[in-house]
């Protein structure tokens, strides 16, 4: 064998390596993953001009490390306000959000902790003598939904 040949060789097991990942990396591409769009409606909000910023969270862990899986915000309007989060894989759920009625990009709360602002989670959850827990929360997405609605209503 000839040093042409082995270098021939060589380029051509490269050559295969490059084809065999690009076939795999394709296949990764074309596979079908569900994704769903998810509508969360929040009734109930006031005049106020602000911003409605919401957290979309899909595991308890991430949710009590207050991690988002995503994040959104929009200008807030007087009536019912619509969040959307789009592509969202199949599991489970759980939205909060708060309205940032003086916008300076936070919840502000009173002197005992209490949130002073517009607040609210998905599946209309409520406090009670304490902070909304992941599971009261949660929703699932399935591959039957499309798209995913949830509402709730703003606590003042």
């Amino acid at each position: 064998m000839s040093i042409n040949s082995q270098k021939i060789n060589v380029n051509s097991n490269k050559l295969t390596q490059v084809i065999l990942t690009s076939i795999h990396c394709s296949s990764l591409f074309t596979s079908s993953v569900f994704a769903a769009d998810i509508s969360f409606e929040i009734e109930g909000v006031n005049a106020q001009p602000s911003k409605i910023y919401a957290q979309l969270f899909n595991s308890q862990d991430s949710y009590s490390k207050g991690e988002a899986f995503s994040a959104t915000y929009l200008q807030a309007k007087q009536g019912i306000n619509k969040v959307i989060f789009t592509n969202i894989p199949v599991g489970q759920y759980a939205i909060r959000f708060f309205q940032d009625e003086n916008n300076n990009g936070t919840l502000d709360t009173n002197l005992f902790g209490m949130p002073s602002e517009g607040y609210g989670f998905s599946n209309n959850a409520k406090p009670n003598y304490g902070p909304v827990g992941y599971q009261d929360a949660a929703f699932t997405v399935t591959e039957q939904q499309d798209p995913v609605i949830n509402q709730t209503h703003i606590i003042y």
